[in-house]
């Protein structure tokens, strides 16, 4: 305990020294952050399209598009593509669906990207744009798989089917970086890819300024710190799960309710005594967002019977997961910022986001007993 309390204390100075550079240097400022460019796949497709496209505003035509294809290993087939000719596309339609980018030049060849930052695969998605490419590319084609750190696709989407997995923890900001050597004197180009890339370091987590991280690369490699550092890093998931459900626990305790926490610690939700097993007042996850909503028991499985949208409440209309409606809390969440477990212990999160939903969903339960009778 003495080597992990001692390491802890100098990760700490290294952060702060962190902290201080990102204040001094406005280092914390960035548009996409501020314009809420966090969780919608349609708006990253888009300025990666952009960047993509030989044809872009940025004006340096292909090289871009050449610099992100040497970055994906593409199968040999696709080696001779033409990027100077080549078309880039979002939303490219298909027989049943859309393409999140589609790249494809002048012969043929056809480069399908699905970008999935917190969205859910759909059923047969990858498979559906397999059957695409074989029909406008023949075998001259290849299916990217996009997400933050680079997870497979459901088997319900790409099952059986070749696809190749990127990410934007990896292979996007290497490509980024790449690219902000590229525009060296395109200032413009080159500062708006710089802030992108930061906004991506801080949906991954890794946001820290490269000179403070191999410090603390070093600190942590040191023969004396390596066990404890790794010690840390297995308890990390458990320190979520406890600081969540402290959060969770205090807010029951205000309304003499009971309270779950589910088992990733992504949300949880509070009930009363007689509800039945999930139904309740929720707080959790959809798109790297906080949402709120009023779920029955059966709508913790998506079947759910459809209700009228208590306009009262909820802003987004019902779905088979919530029936009522529901809310968004908040364009971030705990999972994707790290700062909000901070706002948890100092409990300004509960104050500002919890609190004040949980008490007008319970104040409009006591006026509507019969929506309480189906929980």
């Amino acid at each position: 305990m003495g080597d992990i309390k001692n390491l802890l204390n100098q990760v700490s100075i290294i952060t702060k020294k962190n902290d201080e550079f990102l204040d001094a240097t406005g280092g914390r400022f960035n548009i996409f952050r501020i314009a809420g460019v966090n969780h919608y796949e349609n708006t990253h497709s888009a300025v990666l399209a952009e960047l993509l496209n030989p044809k872009g505003s940025h004006g340096l035509k292909s090289k871009f598009l050449q610099a992100f294809l040497d970055r994906i290993r593409l199968k040999d087939e696709l080696k001779d593509i033409d990027c100077e000719n080549a078309n880039v596309k979002t939303e490219a339609p298909t027989e049943d669906g859309r393409i999140d980018i589609l790249i494809r030049d002048n012969m043929s060849h056809s480069v399908i990207i699905e970008n999935k930052i917190y969205a859910r695969d759909q059923v047969q998605q990858l498979k559906k744009y397999n059957a695409h490419g074989l029909k406008i590319s023949n075998e001259k084609y290849q299916i990217f798989y996009l997400t933050l750190y680079g997870t497979e696709a459901s088997d319900n989407s790409g099952g059986g089917i070749n696809y190749s997995r990127i990410s934007y923890a990896d292979d996007i900001i290497s490509w980024l970086e790449q690219c902000v050597q590229l525009s060296a004197r395109y200032p413009l180009v080159r500062e708006t890819i710089n802030q992108y890339i930061n906004h991506l370091k801080k949906l991954t987590n890794q946001d820290m300024d490269k000179i403070n991280q191999n410090e603390l690369v070093e600190l942590l490699s040191k023969p004396d710190n390596i066990k404890a550092a790794f010690k840390i890093s297995e308890n990390v998931k458990n320190l979520k799960i406890k600081l969540v459900t402290d959060m969770a626990e205090g807010v029951a305790k205000k309304f003499a309710m009971e309270f779950k926490v589910n088992d990733d610690a992504n949300g949880f939700y509070f009930y009363k005594k007689g509800w039945k097993e999930g139904a309740g007042i929720w707080f959790a996850e959809s798109k790297g967002m906080i949402y709120y909503a009023i779920k029955t028991s059966e709508a913790c499985f998506g079947k759910a019977i459809l209700q009228m949208k208590i306009v009262e409440l909820f802003e987004q209309e019902p779905i088979p997961w919530d029936p009522f409606g529901y809310g968004i809390v908040m364009n971030d969440h705990w999972q994707n910022n790290t700062e909000l477990y901070l706002k948890m212990v100092d409990g300004s999160l509960a104050e500002e986001t919890i609190i004040v939903r949980l008490k007008k969903v319970m104040d409009y339960l006591k006026e509507h007993s019969e929506i309480e009778e189906v929980l």
